[in-house]
């Protein structure tokens, strides 16, 4: 499923920063928000400050495999496999949330909006999967020009 930009949490930013979150080497898991979650990067810092997660049903929190950090040039890529929620799902969401599973608080890193022109992305008995940007993963990072 093709979706909004990544917006990294302020937190995140800084704990990359400070080296508290690392890219590299922790574990991360995705989470689903339905509409009522309100993300807010410069206040929100970690998984209890997000709210309206899916509950029940065919929803569970997803590890993300195959993640990966790349540097071409000045600029460094953080990306993973697609984010698959499973293949005969029934779901509705409005934000996929990535956290990171290793830092004692489950820090923040960033959300995707699943449908920018509004409203939630849904399945019903089919597939819900999230794919990072093909070409800057969630996010990139480089020097200001």
């Amino acid at each position: 499923m093709a979706a909004g930009n990544f917006t990294l949490y302020g937190a995140a930013i800084e704990g990359i920063a400070r080296g508290l979150v690392d890219l590299d080497g922790h574990s991360f898991r995705a989470a689903l928000c339905a509409a009522g979650y309100s993300p807010d990067a410069a206040a929100h810092a970690a998984l209890a400050d997000i709210t309206n997660e899916l509950a029940g049903g065919d929803y569970a929190r997803v590890t993300l495999t195959g993640v990966a950090v790349a540097r071409t040039g000045t600029t460094v890529k953080f990306t993973s496999d697609p984010v698959d929620f499973g293949s005969a799902v029934t779901l509705t969401a409005k934000y996929l949330v990535i956290y990171d599973d290793s830092h004692a608080s489950d820090a923040l890193l960033g959300y995707v909006d699943l449908n920018t022109g509004g409203g939630s992305a849904a399945s019903t008995n089919g597939p819900f999967e999230v794919s990072p940007d093909a070409t800057d993963g969630w996010f990139t990072m480089a020097p200001a020009v």
